[in-house]
């Protein structure tokens, strides 16, 4: 649930308020420290304009589920090396997501507040990894390093 609500943009208050149900409760599912019921999962799912079946069986978002061409790598590998905007919708947010996901790794984004930052880097990587299959995530990785060695 925590990737949809994710991908979908949402934080915890409000996915909460439009499941109508208490966001410490919503936490709690999302740990998998609470059980969800039925009526849980069916508020969430109209919430995140999804069928319930999807989330009962953890079924994670897809980007669009077509692997990604070697040219299409390099264009996301260089945008998010130079942070620069990509013009094409997916390859804008996996840059987007790969830059942040590698900042505090990098040390790109640390001013002053390393907690919030590598929380920030976690859950990019997180989108990461529910949005294209691990070869592809660490393909990107990698060419990101290489582009940013040739900086």
């Amino acid at each position: 649930m925590l990737a949809w609500r994710l991908a979908r943009g949402m934080t915890q208050a409000h996915l909460a308020h439009a499941a109508r149900i208490p966001r410490p409760n919503l936490s709690a599912i999302e740990r998998g420290d609470r059980e969800v019921t039925l009526k849980t999962l069916r508020a969430l799912a109209l919430a995140l304009d999804l069928r319930p079946g999807v989330l009962a069986d953890g079924i994670p978002p897809v980007a669009a589920n077509t692997p990604l061409s070697r040219a299409r790598l390099e264009r996301i590998a260089r945008a998010a090396a130079r942070g620069d905007q990509a013009a094409d919708p997916r390859e804008a947010a996996l840059a987007g997501h790969l830059r942040q996901a590698l900042s505090a790794r990098i040390g790109a984004g640390a001013k002053g507040r390393p907690g919030r930052t590598l929380a920030a880097a976690d859950r990019a990587y997180f989108l990461l990894r529910t949005s294209e299959s691990s070869a592809t995530v660490s393909s990107l990785v990698d060419r990101v390093g290489l582009a940013l060695e040739r900086k």
